[in-house]
């Protein structure tokens, strides 16, 4: 886990359960920690044999050295694959973790916001949609709580999705973790939504950052986490409209703003 680099983030700044930030939040999309940000955002799917792994495609295609859906292949053959190459050469050799890997590498160093895909939601090669997956219904979440369970994680969690089935499922599995709903489109059926759920966060795409979306949230007790944020001055709109925090790829951007 090079790429996340979490050995100086702040883990005492992000929020904990049920608390509310008392400074805009930096999450690094692609890692990064050691820039300053509060929490790693990442993403699971469930190798074959039901091991949560930390990957974004739902097929390995694009980030590896291999060919082939995730939920086809099992937590070992997944950690025979190069995972680092791709991105850089002083990467190569790195292995998919598992979620229980991140967890531990993650444990007193920052906070996580953990984005559970739903089987075949994820992009594959070329950004098609792809496979259903192996797993049946609310599997990654259960997963994800066994996980939690069996390290004892205390750190700053939010649990993510753009799937309203998988974060129903999410809270059944997990009853007393955050959640945000990940919003790229619109934020029609939020409020639904949070009564059914109990959301902690909304996470909207930077699209849909007006002031009307933020007091909305806010009016329903929410934090508004924006996505994907690389560019100073969008970040400082941002935070004007009353974003609570943002998830960026360069951590250091936000961290000499703030």
């Amino acid at each position: 886990m090079k790429a996340a680099g979490p050995t100086a983030a702040r883990a005492s700044s992000a929020p904990r359960p049920g608390s509310r930030p008392d400074h805009p939040l930096c999450i690094a999309h692609r890692g990064a920690s050691d820039l300053g940000a509060d929490a790693i955002e990442l993403d699971v799917h469930l190798s074959a044999d039901a091991v949560p792994m930390v990957i974004h495609d739902d097929s390995v295609d694009r980030t590896t050295n291999g060919r082939g859906l995730v939920s086809a292949l099992t937590c070992r053959s997944l950690r025979r694959l190069d995972a680092g190459a791709w991105f850089s050469s002083r990467f190569r050799g790195e292995r998919i973790p598992t979620l229980e890997e991140a967890l531990e590498c993650a444990r007193g160093r920052c906070g996580l916001n953990i984005e559970i895909k739903e089987p075949g939601g994820g992009r594959g090669r070329g950004g098609r949609a792809r496979g259903t997956g192996a797993s049946g219904p609310g599997a990654v979440p259960r997963a994800v709580a066994g996980a939690l369970a069996r390290t004892g994680f205390k750190e700053p969690l939010i649990v993510s999705s753009f799937s309203t089935r998988a974060l129903r499922q999410a809270r059944a599995a997990m009853p007393d973790v955050n959640m945000g709903f990940l919003a790229s489109r619109s934020l029609r059926g939020l409020r639904a939504l949070h009564r059914r759920v109990g959301l902690y966060a909304v996470h909207p795409h930077v699209r849909l950052a007006t002031a009307r979306r933020v007091r909305l949230a806010h009016r329903l007790g929410l934090l508004v986490l924006f996505w994907t944020v690389n560019e100073a001055r969008l970040m400082r709109r941002l935070l004007a409209l009353g974003g609570d925090g943002l998830m960026t790829d360069d951590p250091a951007i936000f961290r000499d703003l703030r």
